[in-house]
């Protein structure tokens, strides 16, 4: 699968956009062929896709590790809940509204957030996890507590799952070429560059902290967006939704595609989302240890994820054949000699 960088970040044309619309229109066929439970599934594949392309556009391009991602996933999908709970809202304001609320709340966070820095981010980050865990799970009277808001809250012909399916692509595709044409701009370079060597580049004249929280009020939107498409595939919201460990999933799944491609996240979901439905069927009780143990694997042997090892191998042949050229060119002139 083409990728839109190499190891070192520099992008490559428009082979993102192209994989994207060949993946949507692989996705919007197979949705006529797969049987109705793997609906279901391509529309968590492609919802927790862009959760994983969003998150990494803090983790992977900005070098910031936050562990409170689900913050914003969780309050994109509680505002469609409540929303449709308590103020009867129409369905499509609330979808608006979601990412707006996510922006803003990532405003606030990344304002106190960024005042730290490496691990004291992350614990900080995961520290905003756990109190909107906490309130969500004790503000019993609004929130319903635990047990979460559950309900047609979806117009019935998004309910349907293969119309719901076709939505969700429909909202990830732009979504995801607008993440795309972010990471390609002189802001998305800014936040490589800041991520390799922020000492050089705060020392021409950027700002980072100003860089850094747009880069986390972009990823905020785009996770509250995501958890908007949550509630279009599982009509409902509830405490769990916040955890950290929620936030972890899509580090996860950037680790296992590779960090430092734009595609590797969403690589790394459909792969986490299959994997897990397999071992979940198959060995209940030992899934989290066997994914553990493929997860350090792939640490330790493709430390740039599964598509960094791919373009690796592939710039290796590319390097192989030009020096089996270049031989061959000496070789020739040998000859005329």
């Amino acid at each position: 699968m083409p990728s839109d960088s190499s190891h070192s970040g520099r992008p490559h044309g428009f082979g993102v956009p192209i994989v994207l619309a060949c993946g949507a229109l692989a996705t919007f066929v197979a949705s006529y062929l797969v049987p109705p439970q793997w609906v279901f599934v391509l529309q968590d594949i492609v919802a927790l896709g862009l959760f994983a392309v969003a998150t990494n556009l803090l983790v992977g391009y900005g070098g910031l590790v936050s562990f409170g991602q689900a913050v914003f996933y969780g309050l994109g999908a509680y505002v469609m809940a409540l929303g449709w709970q308590r103020y009867h809202a129409p369905f499509w304001l609330l979808f608006v509204l979601a990412p707006l609320f996510g922006a803003v709340a990532a405003a606030i966070i990344g304002a106190l957030s960024l005042r730290t820095r490496e691990w004291y981010f992350s614990l900080l980050t995961l520290a905003f996890s756990q109190l909107f865990f906490t309130i969500a799970n004790r503000w019993y009277d609004f929130t319903g507590g635990d047990n979460g808001v559950f309900g047609p809250m979806i117009p019935s012909t998004l309910a349907v799952p293969r119309h719901g399916l076709w939505f969700v692509l429909a909202v990830s595709f732009i979504a995801l070429l607008l993440l795309w044409i972010i990471t390609v701009s002189p802001f998305g370079l800014t936040l490589r560059a800041i991520r390799e060597n922020p000492q050089r580049v705060e020392a021409i004249g950027v700002d980072l902290r100003r860089h850094e929280l747009y880069a986390f009020i972009l990823s905020g939107a785009f996770c509250a967006l995501a958890g908007t498409l949550f509630v279009v595939h599982d009509q409902s919201a509830f405490p769990g939704l916040f955890q950290w460990t929620q936030s972890g999933e899509p580090i996860l799944m950037a680790m296992i595609g590779g960090m430092n491609h734009f595609l590797g996240p969403f690589v790394g979901a459909i792969i986490f989302i299959v994997a897990h439905n397999y071992l979940v069927a198959n060995a209940a009780s030992a899934w989290e240890l066997i994914l553990g143990i493929v997860l350090v694997l792939i640490v330790l042997f493709a430390p740039d994820g599964l598509l960094g090892l791919w373009s690796g191998r592939a710039s290796g042949s590319h390097r192989l054949s030009r020096l089996r050229g270049v031989l061959a060119g000496r070789r020739s002139a040998k000859r005329v000699r």
